[in-house]
C-alpha cells in the first residue's frame, strides 16, 4: 500500500519494483481501462537501437551501428558485465 503526497506522488513498494525490475530512472506508463489503472514499464532503448536513423553516414571503416556494436562488446569485456 502507498499513499499519495500533495504532489501526487506515490511510491512503488520496493517488492513490486524488484518483481517488474523497475528501477530509478525508468519510464512509467499509466492507463486507465474500464475504471481500473495500469501501470506499465517502458522498456529502456539500447543505444544500438538508433542504428541505421542517419542512414548513409559512416564512421571510420564501418558503419555506426558496428562501431557501437564494437566499442559495447570491448565495455562487456572490460568490465565484465
Amino acid at each position: 500500500m502507498s499513499t499519495v503526497t500533495k504532489k501526487g506522488q506515490v511510491t512503488i513498494p520496493k517488492p513490486v519494483r524488484d518483481r517488474f525490475h523497475i528501477k530509478e530512472g525508468d519510464s512509467l506508463q499509466f492507463e486507465v481501462k474500464d475504471n481500473v489503472l495500469i501501470l506499465r514499464r517502458k522498456e529502456r532503448k539500447s543505444l544500438l537501437n538508433l542504428g541505421g536513423i542517419a542512414k548513409g553516414r559512416k564512421l571510420g571503416t564501418g558503419s555506426e551501428r558496428e562501431y557501437a556494436k564494437k566499442a559495447v562488446a570491448r565495455k562487456i569485456a572490460r568490465e565484465g558485465v
